[in-house]
């Protein structure tokens, strides 16, 4: 064996010192985590399967009210949802030469009446899928978080 770093050692090696990390990361507030998700439009949610282990789904979806809305179709995601509703939700981008992510968790719930449906704004959601989505979700928060760096250049 060589005395060359393979594997992790060697990307340690490089790493950029733990300090210089904490202060280039920066922690988003709630409201800014809310401005974020509300100029994206796509993100994943993220469920618990049947089996007890995560999937995850890249949804549309537009926020409301400090709700996330989404439509979706008839399939595995409802009926992970019916089972469990507890739900992670991610979306990321670049804003003002940074990168950012922001994670809502909560629970999901399939909106059924009309007049919640209508007031949530969903039914102008335009789905990027070729799909039809009939189907009406909203996550309610229980912890929003957020993150944003500088790219490395």
């Amino acid at each position: 064996m060589s005395g060359a770093h393979t594997g992790p050692a060697r990307i340690l090696a490089g790493a950029v010192h733990p300090a210089l990390i904490a202060t280039a990361v920066e922690d988003v507030p709630d409201a800014g985590c809310w401005d974020l998700l509300a100029g994206a439009h796509v993100g994943r949610l993220a469920v618990i399967g049947a089996d007890g282990r995560p999937d995850i789904f890249p949804m549309d979806y537009l926020v409301s009210d400090r709700h996330l809305f989404l439509r979706t179709a008839p399939g595995l995601k409802l009926r992970h949802l019916a089972r469990n509703p507890f739900v992670a939700f991610e979306a990321e981008g670049d804003a003002d030469g940074f990168r950012w992510s922001v994670v809502v968790r909560g629970a999901a719930r399939r909106l059924d009446r009309d007049d919640e449906i209508e007031a949530s704004g969903v039914l102008d959601l335009r789905s990027t899928s070729p799909t039809g989505k009939y189907d009406y979700l909203e996550i309610t928060p229980d912890a929003v978080t957020g993150r944003r760096f500088r790219p490395q250049r």
